[in-house]
């Protein structure tokens, strides 16, 4: 657990000491995303029981767009805090690609920059143009 505080032994050549701490930045993205969803689905789940539980009913309406997460939020839809632990989940490696243009800029890689770039501009326009659902 030392190792991952740590950007690396201090006789590290500095090029492999800023890789270390990409890695780090990369994998400590990813395992919060998963936490962070995996919490907010959790309580939206207890949630969904403990309202069936105390008013004999729930809701069975499950939101389809963000629009729809974010108005049934409000609403005080357990339902819609599950899908928006999904969709934090769904964002998580996203966020990794967009932290490794910003690292692969920092070492002025400017192919894998591009690349990479471009890697995120298809993740955003399936994301944003596709249809899910039936």
């Amino acid at each position: 657990m030392a190792e991952e505080t740590t950007a690396g032994a201090p006789g590290m050549p500095d090029k492999d000491r800023r890789l270390r701490q990409a890695e780090l930045a990369i994998s400590h993205v990813l395992r919060g995303g998963v936490v962070i969803s995996a919490a907010i689905i959790l309580v939206g789940v207890i949630w969904f029981y403990l309202q069936m539980a105390i008013t004999g009913q729930a809701t069975l309406t499950y939101p389809h767009t963000v629009l729809e997460v974010a108005q049934q939020l409000t609403q005080g839809d357990p339902l819609a805090l599950v899908a928006l632990g999904l969709l934090v989940l769904l964002l998580t490696p996203i966020l990794r690609v967009a932290i490794s243009i910003i690292i692969f800029a920092l070492e002025r890689d400017w192919l894998y920059t591009v690349i990479t770039l471009i890697v995120l501009l298809i993740l955003l326009v399936s994301l944003l143009l596709g249809r899910g659902g039936a």
